[in-house]
């Protein structure tokens, strides 16, 4: 076989399965692209991932350190190896933010 030929079968495998997949490439720069549970294409951004932490950590009440832990930037690493995992005070800082700004829509919502 020549190289050019495990080329081309190698990108019409690639085609194929993203046909099967139902992924459309349609305007989509596929640099830190993936697909999500319900077939549809998202974007990695370092704000994304630190509000997924914040309410992650809000929500169910993990500790701040947790972002410290060795084991899970390994696991962060694993899954997407340029990603900078935000610091414990950092994922604090998001989480009062995130607060102050919603008291703030709360306290406009209910004044008369």
């Amino acid at each position: 076989m020549q190289t050019a030929q495990g080329t081309k079968n190698l990108n019409q495998g690639v085609k194929e399965c993203i046909q099967r997949r139902g992924i459309s490439t349609q305007g989509l720069d596929a640099t830190g692209a993936q697909q999500t549970l319900s077939n549809s294409v998202s974007k990695y951004t370092p704000q994304a991932h630190r509000a997924l932490i914040a309410m992650r950590c809000a929500v169910n009440k993990h500790p701040f350190n947790f972002m410290a832990d060795p084991l899970y930037i390994e696991e962060v690493k694993l899954l997407r190896p340029d990603v900078i995992v935000p610091s414990p005070r950092t994922v604090s800082c998001d989480i009062n933010e995130i607060y102050v700004e919603g008291s703030k829509n709360v306290k406009e919502y209910f004044s008369v």
